[in-house]
């Protein structure tokens, strides 16, 4: 799944090259179905949002015919995504967006807040950076890579973190996403932005995905991969793997490539 900085790469170049323009025809395709739907969200939005006065404006340059000429094509595979028209002054307080956490790279964000909810739960850090009604953004990736930056284990639980060492998670976050919107995301797998370009920050990535690899950190050890299996049938299982996996050097190295099932 697209994490923050390939969501805001994709928001950039989109807000750049379609703001001003109107869509003339809305298609949806279902493989599945074998059909080609068309829908007029055009009536909807005519219906429903404009006044009497831009109705007439809207009908005028609808029947226009358009000077330039663009396709927006949304491909969503594993269907997780969705389409909602709402007026965007409201839109933070509707479903889903009033549960979503706070934006690392546009919200300011409160450590020692963060700090007391974390103290409330016994849950491994790992799958706490993962939840989106906190802070938002963070998927596999880029948690892998801020908890070996900050030498945090993955499976420390949040309430047996210090204050410092949750200001360290958030700088750290942030440091790492922002490098990553600057490289245009990662493209480890196969996200491309709507320019057809793959991101760079794949390239610099220390553990996700690196299994087997020299540490970065030029310790001399190799990283290794630490499946995290969230059942407690596995826990047993789970810290033999640990043991097992995980390598701590006199640096203070945590070399994992963390995967989750």
């Amino acid at each position: 799944m697209p994490e923050l900085p390939e969501v805001e790469t994709v928001r950039q170049i989109l807000r750049a090259e379609i703001i001003g323009k109107k869509f003339r025809k809305v298609e949806i395709y279902k493989p599945k179905d074998e059909t080609n739907k068309r829908v007029s969200l055009i009536k909807n939005i005519k219906e429903k949002l404009l006044t009497p006065e831009q109705k007439k404006l809207f009908e005028k340059h609808n029947n226009e015919s358009a000077k330039e000429t663009m396709r927006l094509t949304y491909r969503d595979a594993r269907r997780f995504g969705g389409f909602r028209l709402q007026i965007f002054e409201d839109y933070k307080k509707t479903e889903p967006y009033k549960n979503i956490g706070i934006d690392l790279l546009d919200e300011k964000v409160d450590a020692e807040l963060l700090f007391k909810h974390y103290q409330k739960r016994k849950i491994p850090i790992k799958n706490a950076l993962l939840e989106q009604k906190i802070i938002s953004g963070i998927g596999n990736i880029y948690a892998s890579e801020i908890l070996f930056d900050t030498k945090i284990h993955p499976l420390k639980k949040t309430n047996q973190l210090t204050e410092l060492e949750v200001k360290d998670i958030i700088c750290s976050a942030q440091t790492i996403l922002k490098e990553a919107l600057k490289s245009g995301g990662t493209s480890e797998f196969d996200f491309v932005n709507p320019l057809s370009r793959e991101g760079s920050f794949q390239n610099k990535l220390k553990v996700y995905n690196r299994k087997g690899k020299p540490c970065h950190n030029n310790c001399g050890s190799l990283i290794e991969k630490l499946e995290v299996v969230q059942e407690k049938a596995n826990e047993k299982k789970l810290k033999e793997r640990i043991n097992w996996g995980l390598f701590a050097t006199s640096s203070g190295c945590f070399h994992y490539s963390d995967t989750r099932s």
